[in-house]
């Protein structure tokens, strides 16, 4: 019924707790897909070890490509009705199948919405910005699946929003593939686009909102995610980063102008664009004078002549739209 694609990378630290929170579930049909993406460490051993004892698990094993290769890879593999990403290093609470599947039953759902447990993720951020490894160590209580609160929308982008301020009731913050229980056929061709590297997920999420799926979102902490410094948002070049974003954000434009209508094209400019285009504003100013100005401007150039800065969400918006267009008048 549930497949679980795990895309693997050099991540053997952690693989064995990833793993093992999907057999711990009390959820039992399922299976895992496991995509080792050219893995350098001990990550295809442990794998195979897992594989030889449970034949639910599975492994696709392939040169690096990057992991939106490696999470198309899973979908097309996956035989379940639904899908689940987890990350390699991530992992989840032992009802997580079972809730996010009774709640898609209950109502027909395309996709279920759960959050991560904000307290572990904020206890190890704090010790990371003091130099402290902090355990992932979450307070995992159990739920009685039939009392879960949630709610139903065919209006996934009203609830969903990029920006960290925006804490509604309901809200799903920001656009991670995770997190997430998918039918299978919603995403079996809503792909990840396999040359950007970072921010991948925002292209493939706009995806999802203009599918228009029928929604359930439930505010329980499902989903663990452990922070690193070496993940590729953090550890990312201020150029690199500009790139993949004004890639990202172009990509996510032109689905949109083809599928929105102008009422949803306002609310997902506010919620989704203006968040990104802060985001590869402040890497170009940080790059200072190691970006290359000349592509810079070129692709902020096509932004703008696409209509990306028009409806800036709030003052801060019309401040960077503002900077932007004195950088690339020069």
């Amino acid at each position: 019924m549930i497949s679980v694609v795990i895309p693997v990378y050099n991540v053997s630290k952690y693989l064995r707790r990833c793993i093992d929170s999907v057999c711990a579930q009390t959820y039992t049909d399922w299976e895992i897909v496991c995509v080792n993406d050219g893995s350098r460490d001990n990550s295809l051993a442990i794998l195979e070890e897992y594989a030889a004892r449970d034949a639910r698990i599975r492994i696709i094993n392939k040169e690096n490509a990057g992991v939106s290769a490696a999470r198309n890879d899973g979908v097309a593999a996956a035989r379940g009705e639904y899908v689940l990403f987890v990350d390699g290093d991530d992992f989840i609470h032992p009802q997580t199948l079972e809730i996010t599947h009774a709640l898609a039953m209950r109502a027909n759902a395309d996709i279920v919405s759960f959050r991560h447990d904000i307290g572990m993720y904020r206890r190890i951020q704090a010790g990371m910005r003091v130099g402290i490894r902090v355990a992932p160590k979450p307070r995992a209580r159990c739920y009685d699946a039939a009392r879960v609160k949630f709610k139903i929308t065919d209006n996934l982008l009203k609830y969903a929003t990029e920006r960290n301020h925006s804490m509604g009731l309901w809200r799903i913050r920001h656009c991670y593939p995770v997190m997430h229980l998918y039918r299978r056929e919603l995403i079996a061709d809503i792909k990840f686009d396999t040359d950007i590297r970072i921010t991948e997920d925002f292209p493939f999420w706009t995806r999802v909102l203009f599918a228009h799926p029928r929604a359930v979102i439930t505010r329980l902490p499902l989903y663990y995610y452990v922070p690193h410094w070496t993940s590729a948002l953090n550890s990312a070049h201020a150029q690199r980063l500009f790139e993949n974003v004004g890639m990202a954000i172009v990509r996510s434009y032109r689905v949109v102008q083809q599928t929105a209508k102008p009422s949803e094209m306002r609310r997902w400019q506010r919620e989704f664009l203006w968040p990104f285009i802060f985001t590869c504003t402040r890497a170009i100013r940080r790059a200072g004078d190691a970006v290359d100005v000349g592509g810079a401007v070129k692709r902020l150039r096509e932004m703008d002549g696409m209509g990306c800065f028009d409806n800036p969400a709030n003052m801060r918006a019309r401040k960077y739209r503002r900077w932007i267009r004195r950088f690339i008048s020069k």
